[in-house]
């Protein structure tokens, strides 16, 4: 029988907790680890559409890419939807566990996936770390070349499409061709420079604030193609690899989840 702890093991052999940042909230959040588990639903939040979902299927655990508790909390009173959707999980018995920026670290991880989807080439991690007792690189980011050179608007139309874009955000082009590309999903602007030192022609991320389009002099275009956008294929990261650890145990890919940004 699969128990929560099972689950917990592939996720921190895959990506351990050691890596995550120091702000945030990766791991188990909910539940207890000798739980035996009917099903895991993976998604990116933790919604009540998604425990819904998992309880209609009759699964006991939810993985997700952002942690459902990120910050403290003092009561659980339902006043907000993180509460409300720990009483409704607490209720039914879901165990909810966090694969975040531990996630966003490792080479087959958040940022790997968005090489993959991109078809990139010779790809390397754009900020390496080193934990200090492994000689593992990881870090965020990724860097790696496309098969053949693209031109910009060639490229920016390609991203909207792989990435089911309504609309994406772009610096004032450079009119050079694109050939080496860095990503970072999610909020990643800041490491504009490390793409730039990396010799990348586009930087891709999935937010970015205003005076940071302002680009112009460093011959680099900058794309934010949105945050739910550039982490929506996480799901696809922990679905494979439940499925490989764990070929005939009841994983699924929630259809429930949905971007909570809306477009006009």
């Amino acid at each position: 029988m699969t128990t929560v702890n099972d689950i917990c093991r592939i996720l921190e052999n895959f990506a351990p907790l050691s890596y995550q940042e120091t702000y945030d909230n990766a791991g188990l959040i909910l539940g207890s680890r000798d739980t035996c588990l009917k099903g895991v639903l993976v998604c990116l939040d933790v919604t009540e559409p998604v425990i819904k979902e998992a309880v209609n299927l009759g699964f006991n655990m939810i993985v997700s890419h952002h942690p459902l508790i990120f910050k403290g909390i003092k009561s659980i009173t339902g006043k907000n939807y993180v509460e409300d959707c720990l009483v409704k999980a607490i209720k039914n018995d879901v165990a909810v566990y966090a694969g975040h920026t531990n996630v966003d670290s490792v080479r087959e991880g958040v940022n790997g996936k968005m090489a993959e989807k991109l078809g990139l080439l010779n790809c390397s991690i754009l900020i390496p770390a080193k934990s200090g007792n492994t000689d593992e690189v990881h870090g965020l980011g990724m860097v790696g070349d496309l098969p053949v050179e693209e031109g910009e608007t060639d490229f920016l139309q390609r991203v909207k499409n792989t990435f089911f874009c309504q609309q994406i955000r772009y610096s004032e082009p450079t009119g050079k061709m694109i050939k080496r590309v860095a990503v970072c999903g999610g909020s990643g602007s800041e490491f504009i420079v490390q793409a730039k030192a990396a010799g990348a022609d586009v930087f891709l991320t999935g937010e970015a604030r205003f005076h940071e389009f302002f680009t112009k002099g460093q011959d680099i275009l900058m794309i934010d193609a949105g945050h739910y956008e550039t982490e929506q294929f996480t799901k696809e990261v922990f679905f494979d690899l439940f499925s490989k650890k764990l070929p005939t145990f009841d994983v699924r890919i929630s259809r429930a989840e949905k971007n909570p940004v809306y477009y006009l």
